[in-house]
C-alpha cells in the first residue's frame, strides 16, 4: 500500500513538473525577433558649409532701339527700330561655388548663403539687308548680349524633415550686362552704334530641396528667378552725320536651375 502511494506521489509530481515547466524560454532567434528597431538619428543642420554647383540658365533678353534727331522723316526708321527691338532669348551653363551657415531650431532651419558662378550665357542677331527706303539706302542691324558671372547673397528658411530640407530663399543678385548694337548702311560708310557693359545689382527669389547623405555630405536641387535690370547707352552717327541719334537698351531676366554638392563642418 505504501509502495502504491509512493508511486502515485511520484507520478503526480512528474506530471505537475511537465505542466508548469512551459516551453523553452528564449533562444537567440527569439531575442532577435523581439529586439526593438534601432532609432533613426536625424542630422543636425546647424553649422557652416561650403559646396560646388553646376547649372543651366535660360534668359529672356528684351532689347529696344529708339532713333531720333536727324532720323526724323526717314521712311526706314520704323523698320530699323523694329529690327533693333527683337528679343534675344539666350541659354547656357553655369559653374561655381557657395558658402553659408545654418541654424536649426526644432524643425525650422534659418541660414544665409553667398554663391558665385561663371556663366556661358550669350546670344547675337543680325538682320541682314533690312530696308530699301525712298532714297535707295539699305541697312542691317547687329545686336548681341553677354553675361559672364552671377553672384547672389540672401537668407534661407527651411523646415527639416529628418534627412530632407525644403527651403525658400531671396536676396541680392549681382551680374554684368554686356550689350552691343550697331546700324550699318550698305551704300555709304555710315555707322551708328556701340557697346556698353554694366555691373548691375538686382534681386533674386527661389527655393530648393536638400538631402543629407551623411552628417557632413548633402546634395540639393535649386531654382532661382533673377532680375538684373537693364543696360542702355546713347550713340551718334559717324562723321559727318553726328545728328543721327539713337538709344539702345536691353533688360536681363534669368531662370536658373542648379545641382550642388555640399559639405557641412
Amino acid at each position: 500500500m505504501k509502495k502504491a502511494a509512493l508511486a502515485f506521489a511520484l507520478a503526480l509530481f512528474t506530471l505537475c513538473t511537465i505542466a508548469y515547466a512551459g516551453p523553452e524560454r528564449y533562444s537567440g532567434k527569439e531575442m532577435k525577433q523581439v529586439a526593438p528597431a534601432p532609432v533613426v538619428e536625424c542630422p543636425n543642420w546647424t553649422g557652416f558649409y561650403v559646396g560646388g554647383f553646376g547649372g543651366y540658365k535660360f534668359a529672356p533678353i528684351n532689347s529696344d532701339l529708339n532713333l531720333f534727331g536727324d532720323w526724323a522723316g526717314f521712311p526706314e526708321v520704323s523698320g530699323l527700330e523694329s529690327a533693333g527691338s527683337e528679343n534675344l532669348d539666350s541659354s547656357g551653363a553655369e559653374a561655381g561655388g557657395l558658402i553659408g551657415y545654418n541654424y536649426q531650431w526644432h524643425n525650422w532651419v534659418f541660414g544665409a548663403e553667398a554663391a558665385g558662378g561663371y556663366l556661358w550665357l550669350r546670344d547675337s542677331n543680325q538682320t541682314g539687308i533690312l530696308t530699301n527706303g525712298g532714297n535707295g539706302n539699305t541697312y542691317d542691324v547687329s545686336t548681341s548680349f553677354k553675361t559672364h558671372y552671377l553672384a547672389t547673397f540672401g537668407p534661407r528658411i527651411g523646415y527639416a524633415l529628418c534627412n530632407w530640407l525644403p527651403y525658400i530663399t531671396g536676396g541680392l543678385a549681382l551680374g554684368d550686362l554686356d550689350f552691343f548694337q550697331q546700324i550699318n548702311e550698305h551704300n555709304t560708310f555710315f555707322r551708328q552704334g556701340g557697346n556698353h557693359t554694366e555691373n548691375n545689382v538686382g534681386w533674386m527669389v527661389g527655393g530648393g530641396l536638400q538631402y543629407a547623405l551623411t552628417h557632413h555630405w548633402s546634395v540639393r536641387g535649386q531654382y532661382e528667378y533673377v532680375d538684373l535690370g537693364s543696360v542702355g547707352f546713347d550713340t551718334k552717327g559717324t562723321s559727318p552725320f553726328p545728328g543721327f541719334i539713337g538709344h539702345s537698351k536691353a533688360e536681363l531676366r534669368e531662370h536658373n536651375v542648379s545641382l550642388a554638392v555640399i559639405y557641412q563642418f
